[in-house]
């Protein structure tokens, strides 16, 4: 376990050397990233167990590579050292095994080492080669496809969608995918692509943007994971000195065309900053999957890979956020959640300290609650908090 945080700090400081000494401006080749250490705990009365504690080692690198202007090729790794209390869990060879499944056609993520109490998992979540020649782009390989608006529910990022929960992965996943980008003016473009996942299902689809009156507007169509056939339309402007962006999605299987099984999904946002810098944030997300009932398991929910499907685990979801800079060095803010149909909610302040020149201190507390049926129906309320303290160095 010593040898393994040993050789991914050996990597950190090489590249840190190498990253100093570039000329980014001229140099074909660059490379940055960070490295992170983040303590937490866990009381998810998981096993029987009150509290679990976590260390982890972060390593992200990213290379990209400029032979010409026209072609640019990237590679971007993620290396993490994790040492806690649920690895020794009867759970804990299946949160291992979770580690190194890869949603992609191409297996790229494994865990290098294992024991009893850690894993070494390394990841390779991107890997592209880009070509591009005037208004148009085509971009081959893993690749985030981010078409989402709005700030917790992303219904048109049919692609590749994450967790808001997600406190230490500010990259978001990719797709093995390819993209063509064609941008007609400033304002306005075309896009296609399509992607294929570890279970051959095909994802395939086609976005149009414009400008009308001041509004950013975007229209989708497409397949989704070879299943439904998917109509969505975005929006992104201002009303007033308010923010007011949204998003939605209408998915029917392809198997019922004829029949109204037809699924509707729809977030929508504002935002405010005042003249003291403080910022203020609302969002309301519609998630017609989930009518009628929602997941067993806050965990189950916390845990798993999204899709445009399950980006909720109820019908109905409320957020608000504030934050503000307390000094040009800490910001705070606070999110809740509120979720009526199991009468939960989630609490999430966090603290940003920069302690110096690339060198941040953050923490995160999350808090959920909310009611859910078990096997005999009866509603139990299940509870759980998590908090992180993480400290990250950019290079």
């Amino acid at each position: 376990m010593f040898k393994c945080s040993a050789c991914i700090l050996i990597i950190s400081s090489c590249t840190i050397q190498i990253a100093k000494v570039q000329d980014t401006t001229a140099s074909k080749f660059t490379l940055d990233g960070y490295v992170s250490f983040m303590e937490s705990a866990m009381d998810m009365n998981l096993d029987g167990k009150k509290l679990l504690w976590e260390s982890l080692l972060h390593n992200r690198l990213n290379m990209h590579y400029y032979p010409s202007g026209q072609w640019s090729f990237s590679l971007q790794i993620r290396n993490r050292l994790m040492v806690g209390d649920r690895f020794r869990l009867e759970t804990g060879e299946v949160h291992k095994q979770s580690l190194e499944s890869d949603m992609g056609v191409t297996d790229l993520s494994w865990n290098a080492l294992s024991g009893r109490s850690y894993v070494l998992n390394s990841a390779v979540d991107r890997f592209w080669v880009k070509y591009a020649s005037g208004r148009l782009e085509i971009t081959a390989g893993r690749q985030r496809i981010n078409w989402g608006q709005t700030n917790v529910w992303n219904p048109n990022d049919w692609f590749n969608n994450y967790s808001f929960f997600e406190v230490d992965y500010v990259e978001r996943p990719g797709s093995d995918a390819l993209r063509i980008q064609y941008f007609a003016r400033a304002l306005s473009g075309i896009e296609a692509a399509a992607k294929l996942d570890s279970a051959g299902d095909l994802t395939v689809a086609g976005l149009y943007k414009t400008n009308v009156r001041h509004y950013d507007m975007q229209f989708l169509s497409g397949i989704l994971s070879s299943e439904d056939l998917a109509l969505g339309f975005g929006w992104a402007g201002n009303l007033g000195q308010i923010g007011f962006k949204g998003e939605m999605t209408y998915l029917h299987p392809l198997k019922h065309m004829k029949d109204t099984s037809g699924l509707f999904f729809l977030s929508v946002s504002f935002d405010y900053t005042f003249s003291s810098s403080l910022m203020i944030q609302a969002e309301g997300y519609y998630n017609q999957l989930s009518r009628g009932g929602g997941n067993r398991n806050i965990n189950e929910f916390y845990s798993r890979p999204l899709s445009v499907k399950d980006l909720s685990f109820t019908e109905t979801n409320l957020f608000g956020q504030v934050s503000y800079p307390f000094t040009p060095l800490f910001t705070g803010s606070l999110a809740v959640l509120y979720f009526p149909e199991v009468s939960g909610y989630f609490l999430g302040p966090a603290f940003t300290f920069s302690l110096g020149n690339n060198l941040d201190l953050s923490l995160f507390i999350q808090h959920f609650s909310g009611k859910f049926h078990r096997t005999n129906n009866d509603p139990e309320r299940q509870n759980f908090t998590m908090g992180f303290a993480r400290i990250k160095f950019s290079f």
